[in-house]
């Protein structure tokens, strides 16, 4: 598991990629949060001032998309991917060099990937 400072500031360091506004969790909302969590693995949302943001809503969006909320502050919510496949495991082959150290971006990837 990464540690979580590597997840605190990969999180920080994430921009919102999916903005909510007035019409709130829709079905088009859920379609592109499954899209970019195919993509992405982790992304930002942000909620607008002009929109109404309640913790059901978010707990609706995570399981529609099956997700689960890694971060909420305010109205930023970070969504991570789960059960959606494994990571090839990458072993050296015998008299090469071993892989070079992932990053904390790749290890978290990884970490999302790997879960049951």
């Amino acid at each position: 598991m990464p540690n979580p400072s590597d997840t605190e500031s990969y999180i920080q360091t994430l921009k919102p990629t999916i903005w909510v506004g007035k019409n709130g969790c829709t079905d088009d909302l859920v379609e592109e949060t499954r899209r970019q969590l195919d993509a992405r693995k982790v992304i930002k949302i942000k909620w607008l001032q002009s929109s109404d943001m309640d913790e059901a809503e978010i707990l609706e969006l995570a399981a529609r998309t099956s997700a689960e909320v890694l971060d909420s502050r305010g109205r930023m919510v970070v969504l991570g991917a789960k059960n959606r496949g494994r990571l090839p495991v990458v072993t050296p082959a015998k008299g090469k060099k071993p892989v070079k150290k992932q990053s904390a971006r790749d290890r978290i990837k990884s970490f999302y990937l790997e879960k049951k």
